[in-house]
């Protein structure tokens, strides 16, 4: 089911931005000249007047921390010349992070009437950006403040996120209201190596989006568990003959944990999808071959394994076999 995000399309907006930064097109430090169009913005704001000059990162600080939609129209105007091109490149992020159920028209989530909300998402499509923010960002170290100085002190932000510093493990992620959409809320925590998302949409008031979503988190943290299946670089226990004369023993390039019910940790099974002989040469860090995670039978995860070293085999290759370890 769509539902509108209010202002929990600018984790879309604030994903764009930093990526464009991450890129070279822009620096933090940029400086960003405060239009007539974003001075002028209703709703939550952090108010900026038009003439006004802020550097980049704290207007994305400011949209993401107190969801000021003033700053959120500066920020898309300065990445992508206009609102309206901004728009774009956060439909063209969405498609290309398979986000098929939602729709941006504005860069902030603040409807064009009161009773009219222009964009529409679903909770999936919510979780995948802010996996994405999680992952490929530094946006936590904002979305994690409880308060947080404005340019220098022109102001004090405030948090709308009321689980920061409120619910254990909480460091983000945003927050959304308007009429048609209730309270919305995309959260996570992380306690040890575990991390969950909760989206809730269409919460009849603040204080129960705060509380539906710390239930669900909790919830989460009682009964699942991070398991270390593979650790990057160990040899697995599988052998590789490569060539006439060298063998090998496969590796994951890097740790491999597995989210799962704690009465399923016992279940964890591995089958080694590797050949037994290659007889043509191989580079450092070559895939040979993958490992299926499993869990009662079921394919719950497939990872790459590759040659820890590089070995020159000058003769013919011929086929090569399959190994059956399990």
């Amino acid at each position: 089911m769509q539902w509108p995000p209010a202002s929990m399309a600018k984790m879309m907006l604030l994903l764009v931005a930093t990526e464009q930064i991450k890129s070279g097109r822009f620096s933090p430090n940029d400086p960003v000249r405060v239009s007539e169009r974003s001075a002028h913005t209703g709703g939550s704001r952090v108010g900026l007047e038009e003439g006004q000059i802020h550097p980049l990162g704290e207007l994305i600080k400011a949209a993401l921390i107190k969801s000021a939609n003033d700053a959120a129209v500066a920020i898309a105007e300065k990445i992508g010349g206009s609102v309206e091109a901004t728009v774009r490149m956060m439909n063209q992020r969405a498609q290309e992070l398979g986000m098929t159920h939602t729709i941006y028209q504005t860069v902030d989530g603040l409807p064009p009437r009161p009773t009219h909300d222009a964009d529409v998402t679903n909770a999936r499509d919510l979780a995948r950006v802010a996996y994405q923010i999680i992952h490929t960002t530094d946006l936590l170290k904002w979305s994690s403040q409880e308060e947080c100085p404005f340019d220098g002190g022109v102001c004090m932000l405030h948090t709308t996120n009321h689980l920061i510093g409120h619910f254990d493990g909480c460091d983000g992620l945003k927050t959304g209201f308007t009429f048609q959409a209730g309270f919305n809320l995309t959260a996570t925590a992380k306690r040890g190596n575990l991390r969950f998302i909760s989206v809730i949409l269409g919460a009849p008031s603040n204080q129960q989006r705060f509380a539906q979503s710390a239930k669900l988190l909790e919830w989460g943290f009682e009964h699942f568990q991070s398991v270390s299946v593979l650790r990057g670089g160990q040899p697995l226990p599988v052998h590789v003959q490569v060539g006439p004369t060298a063998t090998i023993q496969p590796i994951a390039p890097r740790d491999v944990n597995v989210v799962l019910p704690k009465t399923d940790v016992g279940a964890i099974h591995l089958e080694y999808k590797v050949p037994s002989t290659i007889n043509g040469s191989l580079t450092s860090g070559e895939r040979v071959g993958e490992v299926l995670v499993q869990n009662h039978g079921e394919t719950i995860s497939e990872v790459t394994v590759v040659s820890p070293i590089a070995v020159d085999v000058p003769t013919e290759q011929v086929g090569a076999t399959e190994n059956s370890n399990t």
